[in-house]
């Protein structure tokens, strides 16, 4: 009686009859308890580092759910079981078994994984002792106690045709999830985990008796399908209360009870060996599944090229096809152009006569304005010619003034610069002739100076003095005579370079009075040629 987590199974029994269910808030708490789930996280792992079991690779085909999370969880779960015991990769039912805990418990895999397994060990036994067939064993376990419960309805239900397989197998293979609702599933399996494994077959007993009045009206098989498929309009409170009815009135011989063994949590540390099942069997469905894969795989690989060369050849035969259309349509286009470009150019045709006589008109209406404007332009070129003409008169008459003003004052300008010549040669001479006479005072001082200094020696050098003086004499002469001959020479030197200035300056003067005579007769010349050329054209016009 004593669960992990301090709960007494008493206590919580008693608690259940009183309330019929266990609060929300507490349930998967209690339920960890009462199921004693071990949390074996490394054997869980070593089940789901395998992956996704090849039997429920393609699951959302067959079982489609909405919500990805769930499809995902419950492949996962699956493939774990798989991985544990090879039956359940066989078991078609299985994900109808495993779903609503999966729905339950999706934020924890693993608690789901160990309640779906402590559901199979305990809730399941001897299910798969018929596989690939339902347990037929445990069907007749439930046929028998029916049988004792409630006669009419069994005879009811044989005389329709009706056997265990059709009202109490879908209950078992789903765990009652297709007939009740959430809130009705949660308090029968509170129901269910609290007491001994046998109550799961005395609950569907119990549906069954408890919806014996609309089950007693139906007579068609295909009624009690649904029926057994579909929820139903049932107290399940009551349900539950005639499922403890009849776990506690049932004959030892018949009661379930005696053929099923006591609940039996799942080993620690390591998961407990599944094989209640014929592996033969299962070993040969696994081979055929696996046969009928790689068949499928290679169905599937020649359905493609198939369908790739069926593509390939619409594909050809569409372009085909809109290439016909195409060559049809550009033909028809193009003798629609044909036709559009033969009126176009008889429009043309016409257009083009038309314009010719237009511009025969244009031309000749030209003509006679060519004709206006030319002699227009003539009588006005005449005019622009005569003022022209008279233009150039004044221009020659006025630079035939001016050229003669200029000569008259190119000549006044020489005469004042011969004169202003004449002027500074008499001013050099006069210059040259006082020099002269200032330095022969010079000399005469100088010598006059040196007498006066010889005559106060002493006269014991008389004879010396008389010949210096004849010496004297004799040089002197000598002396002036090459000191004027220097004065002369660079007077003359001085003089010879002003009178070469003047005529170099007088040389560039006659230069430039050249070149004037000649631009002034240039400029005779083109007014002559200009005088001319008028007078050509006044003869000509």
């Amino acid at each position: 009686n004593e669960l992990p987590a301090g709960l007494n199974k008493k206590r919580l029994v008693a608690l259940l009859k009183s309330f019929g269910e266990f609060p929300a808030k507490y349930r998967m708490f209690v339920w960890r308890s009462l199921l004693c789930l071990p949390e074996n996280h490394a054997a869980y792992s070593s089940l789901t580092d395998k992956g996704l079991h090849s039997a429920f690779l393609t699951l959302h085909d067959k079982y489609p759910i909405k919500s990805h999370k769930l499809q995902r969880g419950l492949q996962r779960v699956l493939s774990a079981l798989a991985h544990w015991a090879a039956i359940f990769a066989e078991v078609e039912y299985l994900p109808l078994v495993a779903f609503p805990f999966v729905k339950l418990f999706q934020n924890n895999p693993m608690l789901c994984f160990e309640v779906v397994a402590t559901v199979i060990v305990n809730w399941c036994q001897h299910w798969f002792e018929y596989f690939p067939n339902p347990p037929l064993n445990i069907l007749s376990m439930a046929e028998n106690v029916l049988a004792h419960h409630d006669k009419e309805l069994l005879q009811h239900l044989v005389d329709c045709g009706i056997t265990s397989q059709l009202y109490v197998w879908p209950l078992l293979e789903t765990l009652f999830s297709e007939v009740l609702t959430r809130d009705e599933w949660l308090r029968m399996f509170d129901n269910i985990f609290s007491n001994h494994p046998s109550f799961l077959l005395m609950a569907c007993v119990a549906y069954a008796i408890s919806c014996r009045e609309p089950l007693l009206l139906c007579s068609q098989k295909k009624d009690f399908e649904y029926f057994f498929h579909h929820r139903n309009n049932l107290d399940v409170g009551a349900m539950i209360k005639e499922a403890y009815r009849i776990m506690g009135t049932t004959p030892a011989d018949i009661h379930p009870r005696t053929m099923l063994s006591d609940f039996t949590p799942l080993t620690s540390s390591q998961y407990p060996v599944f094989n209640q099942y014929p592996e033969f069997i299962v070993e040969y469905q696994s081979r055929e599944r696996e046969r009928i894969r790689l068949q499928e795989m290679e169905y599937l690989k020649e359905r493609q090229e198939l369908s790739a060369l069926r593509a390939d050849f619409v594909h050809r035969q569409a372009e085909e096809r809109a290439h016909y259309a195409q060559q049809e349509l550009l033909q028809k286009a193009e003798e629609q152009r044909r036709n559009i470009l033969a009126q176009e150019e008889e429009k043309l045709a016409q257009q083009r006569r038309k314009l010719a006589a237009m511009k025969r008109e244009l031309k000749v209406k030209e003509l006679h304005l060519l004709d206006a404007t030319r002699r227009r332009f003539l009588k006005h070129q005449q005019e622009i010619q005569a003022s022209q003409i008279q233009r150039l008169d004044q221009e020659i008459s006025r630079k035939m003034d001016l050229r003669e003003q200029e000569t008259a004052a190119a000549v006044q300008d020489l005469e004042v610069r011969q004169m202003e010549l004449e002027v500074q040669r008499k001013r050099l001479e006069q210059d040259l002739l006082m020099e002269q006479a200032r330095v022969g005072r010079e000399v005469e001082e100088e010598v006059q100076l040196k007498m006066r200094e010889a005559e106060r020696a002493d006269e014991s050098y008389s004879e010396l003095l008389h010949s210096a003086e004849s010496n004297l004499q004799a040089l002197e002469e000598p002396l002036a005579e090459a000191y004027q001959l220097g004065l002369e020479s660079d007077w003359q030197k001085e003089v010879l370079e002003r009178l070469q200035r003047v005529d170099a300056e007088q040389e560039r003067k006659r230069e430039r009075l050249a070149e004037l005579q000649r631009q002034t007769l240039a400029e005779e010349e083109k007014l002559v040629y200009t005088m001319r050329d008028v007078a050509g054209r006044k003869v000509r016009t």
